[in-house]
């Protein structure tokens, strides 16, 4: 059985059973400690569940996102991202993170100690870094929301933008290319891109492998 399978399995059980002892899971799958622990903390870091004195105890968040962090993929290439984006942020930076789930991890990696102004349009990347940034200063753009991604957008998000001045925009997209530049795949996403690229110093496109060379609709393209 390889480790997808068996994770997968965990966490279907534990849904199930709402809590899993550690030995039990060994015994079951005939695996080290040491192999547990690295499915443990995988699950973990998808939000799946809470490690405590030998347990595995499912983590039942009432704000989980629409787009489902337990089913996020390509997670570990976008931790690796966030945790590098995540570094770039300094002291007393102003910063916007455009909704998405590779931005979704830079909230989670954040140096919690670190003084800056965030900005972002959604409202679990807010969640995030009301938990995690203690010591930043947060602002949730307003306007229409995407119910689907927990994302504002439209007239007056763009209004409200008008007002700020952002020092580095983390911006996810649905595709880039050499050809088409940075493209994405709603039509509402326009218009608050066009602003928050014009309104930022420094633009920083996170994405994983699987949108390098992919392109969306011409009308949502983006050059630089």
């Amino acid at each position: 059985m390889n480790k997808e399978t068996r994770r997968k399995i965990i966490e279907e059980t534990l849904r199930e059973r709402k809590e899993l002892d550690v030995n039990e899971i060994m015994n079951r799958f005939s695996i080290s400690n040491v192999t547990v622990r690295n499915d443990l903390i995988y699950l973990e870091r998808k939000g799946v569940l809470k490690r405590k004195y030998g347990k595995a105890i499912l983590y039942e968040n009432r704000y989980q996102s629409t787009f489902d962090i337990n089913n996020i993929k390509n997670l570990e290439e976008k931790e690796k991202i966030g945790k590098y984006a995540s570094a770039m942020i300094r002291e007393n930076d102003s910063v916007m993170l455009y909704t998405g789930t590779t931005t979704l991890q830079i909230a989670r990696f954040i140096d919690p100690d670190l003084n800056f102004v965030g900005v972002t349009n959604s409202m679990f990347i807010a969640l995030e870094l009301r938990h995690r940034a203690r010591n930043a200063r947060l602002v949730i753009i307003g306007g229409n929301l995407n119910k689907k991604t927990g994302s504002t957008y439209g007239d007056d998000a763009i209004k409200q933008l008008e007002a700020y001045n952002i020092d580095t925009l983390f911006l996810a997209v649905d595709g880039i290319s050499v050809g088409r530049g940075i493209t994405n795949a709603d039509p509402y996403e326009t218009d608050i891109n066009r602003a928050l690229i014009h309104k930022a110093n420094k633009v920083i496109v996170v994405t994983d492998h699987t949108k390098i060379g992919a392109s969306r609709y011409a009308y949502h393209r983006f050059q630089s």
